[in-house]
């Protein structure tokens, strides 16, 4: 995905076998880990593709993404946007929680914590430099981390001891 609003899915061979487009330049896409369903988002609309539908569901926005996220059960998908929410999916594209966070500041970064010990628990960076940790509730977990940066990706080490920021 990409600035051309189009999105290519190409196999091993390297052979596109499927190209779909938004009406707004791509912001993220992520694969589900379980099952393999793709998430593109674009500044107004995110779609969702299987290679089970003939075509790609695309559900409105009401802010430009800026990030992606699924769940490790592939249950639940998080967008970040720019006007510093955090909207909630389902697999289908429904939304199941909307996260208002105070000072509107760009969420840049989310990542859902992969250890299977935890229940689901979502670390967001955003640009007001802050670093917040949420449920899948769409509770805050905490107050939020002061980073002295702005966050432009964080990842989780495999078991989700470590993370690590960039920005």
């Amino acid at each position: 995905g990409g600035a051309d609003k189009c999105v290519i899915i190409w196999t091993n061979k390297l052979e596109g076998i499927l190209k779909y487009t938004h009406n707004q330049p791509i912001q993220c896409i992520q694969y589900n880990p379980v099952t393999h369903q793709l998430a593109s988002c674009s500044s107004d609309d995110f779609g969702l593709w299987s290679s089970e539908q003939k075509s790609v569901s695309k559900h409105k926005l009401q802010a430009k993404a800026t990030c992606c996220s699924w769940t490790n059960d592939g249950q639940y998908l998080a967008i970040g946007l720019y006007n510093g929410q955090i909207s909630i999916r389902s697999k289908l594209g429904e939304e199941k929680v909307k996260i208002e966070r105070p000072g509107n500041a760009p969420v840049w970064t989310i990542a859902w914590n992969p250890s299977k010990d935890d229940t689901d628990i979502l670390a967001v960076g955003d640009w007001g430099k802050r670093l917040s940790f949420y449920h899948l509730s769409g509770k805050q977990i905490g107050k939020d981390k002061m980073l002295g940066f702005d966050p432009c990706r964080l990842s989780f080490l495999s078991r989700g001891e470590y993370i690590v920021i960039g920005g």
